[in-house]
């Protein structure tokens, strides 16, 4: 079932760009890039069970890591990239602090803190980040290999493909993660700490490596984000954004593989299938994560996965 509901997700979003127009390109160019985030953070808070509502500030971080490089050193989108990972996983090594010794709704509200000083510090900070101004941020440009062009990534066609393969790249770095001596021992300290540290288990490095993984998901989400949309703003990174992407988490199924994927690509999508009830986007997005969260608690991948055991 996992595997042929991957080839199907895989096959439509392949397909895409010679089925759809301009607008419907651009609505699931933004599911891939929440399918980024959301996988970042599943590992975090599905995989490791620490709360964190702060994936919507490591977006940020990354964003504005590759736009003031940009603007200040003159650097492109393929040396800002690493970089931007680096600084956002350093700041998930700052957050993952508390998280030795903070659980629970402790921790989120840590999390709900550090989401919004990030906001603030972008906004007053003014004479670096730009306010609220933002930045500009140049395209991504040709890609070259001694003086001969590789490929163009200026188009809408070209931006989906690159936040594609981002996307894929993201899942199988994920999926090796989880499925490694790394992600086990996030299972073990998600399901008991304590236990886990009785048998040997550093919980501390567990904790710090799931925050800083989670991070630099989000970092390198925002740095692509930032090239493709030609600027950041403080606004594109607020409280609003890590919830939806804890709701994406949610809905699809926490602490399952597929549960972040298929939940980012609902949440994304369905909104936009409103036609004239646009207005109500919001409340309708309400309803329906509510409605979900009370009747399936686990998730729609983990009920599935309730099902299929029961009939087992």
């Amino acid at each position: 079932m996992k595997a042929g509901l991957s080839l199907i997700i895989a096959a439509v979003f392949i397909a895409a760009p010679f089925l759809t127009g301009g607008y419907e390109l651009q609505v699931l160019m933004v599911a891939l890039l929440y399918v980024t985030l959301t996988t970042g953070l599943n590992l975090v808070s599905g995989y490791a069970g620490q709360f964190s509502f702060a994936q919507g500030a490591f977006y940020g971080i990354g964003g504005y890591t590759t736009a003031i490089m940009g603007r200040d050193l003159g650097t492109g989108f393929w040396i800002n990239l690493p970089a931007g990972i680096v600084v956002t996983g350093l700041f998930g090594l700052l957050l993952g602090i508390p998280a030795l010794r903070l659980k629970g709704h402790f921790l989120a509200i840590v999390t709900i803190a550090f989401q919004t000083i990030v906001y603030l510090g972008l906004i007053q900070w003014s004479g670096f980040t730009g306010g609220q101004n933002g930045i500009l941020v140049p395209p991504i440009g040709e890609v070259s290999l001694f003086g001969a062009t590789l490929v163009d990534i200026t188009g809408l066609t070209a931006h989906y493909w690159l936040t594609l393969v981002f996307a894929v790249v993201a899942v199988w770095i994920a999926w090796r993660l989880v499925h490694s001596r790394l992600g086990r021992e996030w299972v073990a300290v998600k399901d008991d700490e304590t236990l886990a540290g009785a048998v040997g288990l550093d919980t501390t490095r567990a904790k710090l490596t799931a925050f800083v993984a989670s991070a630099a998901f989000a970092g390198a989400a925002g740095v692509l984000n930032a090239h493709v949309m030609r600027g950041v703003t403080p606004d594109d990174f607020t409280i609003w954004i890590s919830c939806t992407i804890v709701a994406m988490m949610v809905v699809g199924g926490r602490g399952t593989f597929l549960g972040p994927i298929i939940g980012a690509i609902l949440l994304t999508i369905l909104p936009e299938l409103t036609g004239s009830f646009a207005q109500y986007k919001l409340f309708l997005f309400g309803v329906l994560l509510v409605v979900i969260i009370i009747a399936l608690p686990e998730g729609l991948v983990g009920r599935w996965r309730k099902i299929r055991e029961a009939r087992a």
